[in-house]
């Protein structure tokens, strides 16, 4: 879907929000990562998809209570009219359980695509993160080396 062109001070404001959303996501501060979204947010990772604040929020609580050293680090950002999309390498260790995986101690290194779009008062009204599941479970020693 195509929107209408936006501006530099836009762009430069959905930017800044989505550096702050990266901030509390690292902080691991649920409230100001749910503060960056619309009242209705809509969430995908790989084919999985989360409406709502109340789904959102659970994802993100589950993440970081199986991950407490999750870090995301960006390492390419592409922008335009339509949506931010960011190049991230998410590290972090599993010492919770986490998708129903007994907690590993195991620590992960995975690259992720998430794109941020925006409604037309620049705030964000989704995500869509894609990572390869089966690495990640590799790392975690779930599924058996290559």
């Amino acid at each position: 879907m195509k929107t209408a062109a936006i501006d530099e001070r836009q762009l430069a404001a959905r930017i800044n929000l989505v550096n702050e959303r990266m901030r509390a996501e690292n902080e691991h501060d649920v409230d100001r990562t749910m503060a960056t979204l619309t009242e209705s947010p809509d969430y995908k990772f790989n084919d999985e998809e989360f409406a709502g604040h109340e789904s959102v929020r659970e994802f993100y609580t589950d993440v970081f209570q199986g991950f407490p050293d999750m870090h995301y680090e960006v390492v390419g950002r592409y922008a335009n009219d339509e949506a931010i999309m960011q190049e991230v390498i998410m590290t972090g260790t599993q010492t919770n359980e986490f998708w129903g995986i007994p907690a590993s101690g195991r620590r992960i290194q995975v690259p992720v695509c998430a794109i941020f779009l925006f409604d037309e008062n620049d705030r964000i009204t989704g995500e869509r993160i894609y990572l390869d599941v089966t690495l990640f479970l590799r790392q975690l020693g779930v599924v058996p080396p290559q």
